[in-house]
């Protein structure tokens, strides 16, 4: 039994961080209806951003990740000025934007190659590395840093689309962009925004896993596939989507680890497998966007 509860924090915290990767692609599909790829890099740069502030300069926790999410919020909004809004403004079609973040993946693994080398780099973890036991419940501080951290932001975005006024014309934009131009939302804004506050989440997710499996400048593909099965299995339309999604597919993944006989090495293959599965049998996700429900 306390190896089993064990399990559930350590799938919690992993499916915490899949949660963040499919809320960063949440934030950017639905007002925009582009898939942001660069997810996953994103995350990548909010590691070694880590890496740099907390192992190399060793500022302190706070002042680090407060430096290192705001250079994210500037990489995300430069990439929507600098990427996505001029083929926007040319009429380019919308496979265009697609293409051209795809582009913008392989520019920032790159460049992080080349800055940090192929060797992995460690990152501290906020507690440290020690255990905390609640009766029969057992984890690292990192894991239960990592739920507390993620049900914060989680219930934050909620608060944001439920009960503020710029919530709401974000979600108007999200349900009809035409509409929402004609009652005079800023469409660039929102948009804007949306690349930028996506930035924000996959750096955080970035800095969080990162005391666990060190700052790699290849970190990014498997959180990029984890955190899009996410937001299939949860759906597309529902912030509360993206965190459920990454529980589930944390949960199978762990017990496939633990319980099946199978090399753990093939247990990446487990998103793949549920993207596959919830794309034809149940291709609107477990919850469904608000203006589809009866």
């Amino acid at each position: 039994m306390n190896d089993f509860l064990e399990l559930t924090v350590g799938a919690l915290a992993s499916g915490c961080i899949y949660g963040l990767a499919a809320l960063s692609y949440l934030l950017i599909t639905r007002p925009t209806g582009i898939i942001n790829f660069a997810v996953g890099e994103w995350s990548m740069l909010g590691a070694f951003g880590g890496f740099l502030l907390l192992s190399r300069f060793n500022l302190p926790y706070p002042v680090g990740i407060a430096l290192i999410l705001l250079g994210m919020f500037l990489i995300g909004w430069l990439t929507e000025r600098l990427t996505v809004r001029p083929l926007v403004e040319r009429g380019a079609p919308p496979l265009a934007p697609i293409l051209a973040l795809l582009g913008m993946l392989v520019v920032f693994r790159e460049l992080v190659s080349l800055g940090f080398g192929p060797d992995p780099q460690p990152v501290p973890p906020a507690f440290g590395f020690d255990r905390l036991e609640l009766g029969p419940v057992a984890g690292s501080y990192q894991s239960f840093f990592i739920i507390a951290v993620t049900l914060t932001v989680f219930a934050a975005v909620w608060y944001f689309f439920e009960r503020t006024l710029a919530g709401k014309s974000f979600e108007a934009v999200a349900i009809d962009r035409r509409a929402a131009s004609l009652m005079g939302i800023n469409l660039r804004r929102v948009t804007a925004f949306a690349f930028a506050a996506s930035a924000v989440v996959a750096g955080l997710a970035g800095i969080l896993v990162a005391p666990n499996v060190s700052a790699h400048y290849l970190m990014g593909l498997p959180l990029a596939i984890q955190g899009f099965t996410a937001l299939v299995i949860g759906g597309v339309g529902r912030v509360e989507g993206a965190l459920l999604g990454g529980v589930i597919l944390a949960f199978v993944e762990q017990l496939t680890v633990r319980y099946l006989p199978i090399p753990p090495g093939l247990a990446m293959g487990v998103p793949l497998v549920l993207l596959i599965l919830f794309l034809l049998l149940r291709p609107t996700g477990l919850l469904r966007a608000r203006e589809a429900r009866a």
